[in-house]
């Protein structure tokens, strides 16, 4: 496919090629034949730490071990046999797992296992023949029931539609109320790019339209209304 363009105030092109929209907690790579939802850099901090707390507790129990009582022993030993898997899973998964691949290729779209599978089964596989339409969703924007105000924070929300109805969640992007066209920018770019690849239609909430803006500045482009002919005699 041709990746389409994107604002720049919200798409990076990385040093392999690649077109980089930052979301919530996780970031889309973006290719001509491939679409990733996969988490963000910043995810590998958490199981870093818990592989270093390992490492912390194997080395007092090498030196003050001897001196601890035999349930304080055992009961150590099986929360550092515990950490340890846990944390090189979720460092793999940080690292290489992705949590939503679409593959022009394979010609369809999967939702992959997430933390304790690593981000590498196959949890749901959908091909693009069965995809009826992309919808972007928005909470927060409505009136709540209590006082009548809406929310402080967005939350706009990625959905591929099925043509049986099902509803699956791709990207989410929560941001402050002040931002909102921000966080409408990111998920409609990872949404475009999956269109132009799945070949479907992007339905926008209520109350929301496209407006063709400049790729480089991320500014509204005006039209100019259209020259009237003159009739030649």
């Amino acid at each position: 496919m041709d990746i389409p363009a994107l604002p720049a105030h919200v798409a990076e092109r990385r040093r392999d090629g690649r077109i980089e929209v930052l979301l919530h907690r996780s970031v889309a790579l973006i290719s001509p034949e491939r679409v990733e939802i996969r988490s963000a850099r910043s995810t590998v901090l958490l199981p870093l730490a818990g592989l270093l707390a390992v490492a912390a507790g194997c080395y007092w129990l090498i030196v003050q071990g001897t001196g601890l009582p035999f349930w304080a022993l055992v009961t150590s030993l099986l929360l550092l046999l515990l950490l340890f898997p846990l944390s090189v899973m979720g460092l793999v998964s940080a690292l290489v797992g992705a949590e939503v691949v679409a593959d022009e290729r394979k010609g369809s779209v999967t939702w992959q296992q997430g933390f304790l599978g690593m981000g590498i089964g196959t949890r749901e596989l959908v091909p693009f023949t069965k995809v009826e339409r992309l919808e972007i969703v928005i909470e927060g924007d409505k009136p709540d029931r209590w006082r009548q105000q809406p929310d402080d924070l967005r939350q706009f929300t990625l959905l591929l539609v099925k043509k049986n109805g099902k509803q699956l969640p791709v990207a989410t992007v929560p941001v402050p109320a002040f931002r909102e066209l921000d966080g409408m920018d990111r998920t409609l770019a990872v949404a475009q790019a999956l269109a132009a690849m799945i070949g479907v239609d992007i339905r926008l909430p209520e109350g929301w339209e496209l407006q063709e803006v400049d790729a480089e500045t991320g500014q509204p482009v005006e039209r100019r209304p259209p020259r009237r002919r003159r009739n030649r005699r």
